[in-house]
């Protein structure tokens, strides 16, 4: 359990928390203890019933692929969940791409994943962990692989050998740079047909409103700011993400879009490289995109 409350996290100042995880992400301090604060956390997915309702939505807009399913997470964040409950439905086969080594390695985790999983409407295998059992032997027991790279990750998985594709609030976590090389990996190890599903958020992630658009570009960007300290989001607004995803050849079709009646921010507060975007983008704060790569004839 955090140390740190959401609602002590909330309460303060998107500017004060740039300057304490600046401070903080500095510090010798281990990943996995300042998830244990509830600081840099990489998710939620070590909850056993969040991780069902996380997978068990991306499978059904994947339309809920048949028994023998191959599919592929993106950014599992925190823990390897997604392996064990994709085994438990019928996969036969799946990868976990992330940028770093964030997952747990507490098999008490995965044992209450696994006890979760008894009873749940569509499993088709249950899944024992034996007391000797480590993350490795878990992977291989699911044929799971997962790979630490981010996008050079790709390199080791082959071409249309997925069903589906799905990521959650990791979609505006990818570098700039890397987003437009990262959907042409996502369409490439796709099966024709395959669908690819993300939830996305157009949020600062510091106080939940439009921050991180006072920044240059320059500031932004530089290797010692947001990406180092914590508080990275590629700042790709609504219509340029979804430009790039139809240059990478998707069909895409937009689900749950939530918007604010007006910008939360005045455009003066922008810098001014965003000061002269449509409304339809500074409005647009979350959203479900599926993605299809068309069957070829």
């Amino acid at each position: 359990m955090a140390l740190i409350s959401p609602k002590l996290k909330a309460a303060v100042p998107w500017w004060a928390k740039i300057g304490a995880k600046m401070a903080l992400s500095r510090l010798p301090v281990s990943g996995r203890a300042w998830q244990r604060l509830g600081l840099f956390s990489p998710g939620r997915m070590r909850d056993p019933d969040y991780a069902l309702g996380i997978f068990d939505l991306h499978f059904g807009f994947a339309g809920g692929p048949p028994v023998g399913f191959s599919f592929l997470e993106l950014g599992p964040g925190d823990s390897l969940s997604s392996a064990v409950i994709g085994y438990a439905l019928g996969a036969s086969r799946c990868w976990l791409i992330d940028s770093g080594a964030y997952a747990t390695r507490d098999m008490d985790d995965y044992r209450r994943l696994a006890e979760r999983l008894e009873g749940v409407e569509g499993t088709q295998r249950r899944f024992e962990i034996g007391p000797t059992d480590d993350l490795d032997a878990i992977l291989s027991r699911c044929t799971a692989t997962f790979l630490e790279g981010g996008l050079h990750s790709f390199s080791d998985v082959p071409d249309g050998c997925c069903d589906f594709v799905f990521s959650h609030s990791v979609l505006e976590h990818v570098p700039r740079a890397d987003f437009a090389p990262l959907m042409g990996e996502i369409y490439r190890v796709l099966k024709p047909g395959g669908v690819s599903s993300h939830d996305v958020d157009f949020r600062d992630h510091l106080g939940g409103s439009l921050n991180h658009l006072r920044f240059s570009h320059r500031l932004w960007e530089a290797p010692w700011f947001a990406r180092r300290s914590g508080f990275y989001t590629n700042r790709l607004l609504f219509s340029q993400m979804l430009g790039i995803l139809r240059d990478a050849g998707f069909e895409a079709e937009i689900r749950n879009i939530d918007k604010w009646p007006k910008p939360p921010l005045p455009r003066t507060a922008l810098d001014p490289a965003f000061r002269s975007l449509e409304d339809n983008d500074l409005r647009t704060l979350h959203c479900f995109v599926i993605l299809t790569k068309p069957t070829k004839s």
